[in-house]
């Protein structure tokens, strides 16, 4: 009798919290929000991306030293794949920041599963200066830093780039 009572408290439980939504979520954003990190340990913390992914993989993975590769779950139902390497998604997510009135900083996000485009974020960055340049009507702009690397994250590390860009009024001084 006491096993149906607390599979009930349970089932009951678990509505709650799936019908609750955290406060900072806005209702048109993701459910996973992009701030913030659980605390495991002393020294030891996750961001919420990266505590959604974990079971993703594990089920993706499940079995790989058993089974043969054409047996694993991404290979049998190929829509899994599609949803992992999503084709048609932007090679590069870019974040941008008004530093003050005509300087910018931008930095930018490689997809973890991409065909090439390596060397391709220098180009984004210079795209992005040059709508900045004719939105704002600015004659030129001047790159001013620019960095790329690899930020190691379990499970696939993530290619990244940096930079900072001005915009000048004046045609004299646009070296690039």
């Amino acid at each position: 009798m006491k096993a149906p009572a607390a599979a009930s408290l349970v089932a009951f439980m678990l509505m709650v919290g799936c019908g609750t939504v955290p406060p900072n979520v806005p209702p048109s954003g993701t459910i996973v929000p992009e701030e913030g990190r659980v605390q495991v340990a002393s020294d030891v913390s996750y961001t919420y991306k990266e505590l959604v992914a974990a079971p993703v993989t594990a089920y993706m993975l499940d079995g790989i030293l058993e089974k043969s590769l054409d047996q694993l779950r991404p290979f049998t139902q190929p829509i899994l794949l599609y949803f992992v390497y999503q084709p048609f998604a932007p090679n590069w997510t870019l974040e941008e920041a008004k530093l003050n009135e005509d300087t910018y900083y931008v930095r930018m996000l490689a997809k973890r599963f991409r065909t090439g485009g390596d060397g391709e974020a220098m180009m984004v960055m210079k795209r992005r200066a040059k709508q900045l340049q004719h939105e704002r009507g600015y004659a030129g702009f001047k790159v001013i830093d620019f960095s790329e690397g690899i930020e190691s994250s379990t499970p696939i590390s993530q290619r990244y780039s940096e930079g900072i860009f001005k915009l000048v009024k004046s045609d004299a001084v646009i070296p690039r």
